[in-house]
């Protein structure tokens, strides 16, 4: 990975992270049902137990946290498209937010288990939430990804074309 795709992969990530955080609060506003991630994070990380009003450290803890995380999903599509598992297209993009959503869940799912005090949600609009807010990074981050380098050299291409010359 030169610096100019691991900088396309970091801005894809966080482009995606706001993208799917503006569609939380949306979600949050038009269902009324609590899914503002960046305060439960943030209050659930540093152990507050007012989930509704963050104080400014669990809001900063909260964003660092989701920002990190949205990166972090970004550099493993920039692995997956480079291993071939997927193209970098508008179906793909869809199907490895939904991938994502479902790991959010599970990853969620749990984190609210083995929480010492977990929020009181409606688990079932937070976790619609988050697969809907899934795919939307998925095709904010895979597409503005592609937009930015339209042809990128991925590594199994480059094998394929290293064999095509042999």
């Amino acid at each position: 990975m030169d610096s100019r795709h691991f900088l396309i992969t970091v801005l894809s990530g966080v482009i995606g992270t706001i993208a799917m955080t503006l569609f939380m609060y949306l979600y949050s506003y038009v269902s009324s049902n609590f899914t503002k991630v960046i305060h439960i994070l943030g209050n659930m990380l540093i152990g507050e137990r007012n989930y509704y009003s963050p104080n400014k450290k669990a809001f900063i803890v909260g964003t660092i946290a989701h920002f990190g995380v949205g990166v972090l999903f970004s550099f493993g599509y920039f692995l997956l498209w480079n291993w071939g598992v997927f193209k970098i297209n508008l179906q793909d993009s869809i199907l490895i937010g939904a991938v994502s959503g479902v790991i959010a869940i599970v990853v969620w799912k749990a984190y609210l288990s083995v929480h010492s005090n977990p929020p009181q949600l409606s688990q079932f609009h937070y976790f619609l939430a988050l697969f809907l807010a899934h795919i939307v990074f998925g095709l904010v981050s895979v597409n503005l990804f592609h937009q930015i380098i339209e042809n990128p050299e991925l590594w199994y291409q480059l094998q394929e074309d290293a064999k095509l010359t042999q």
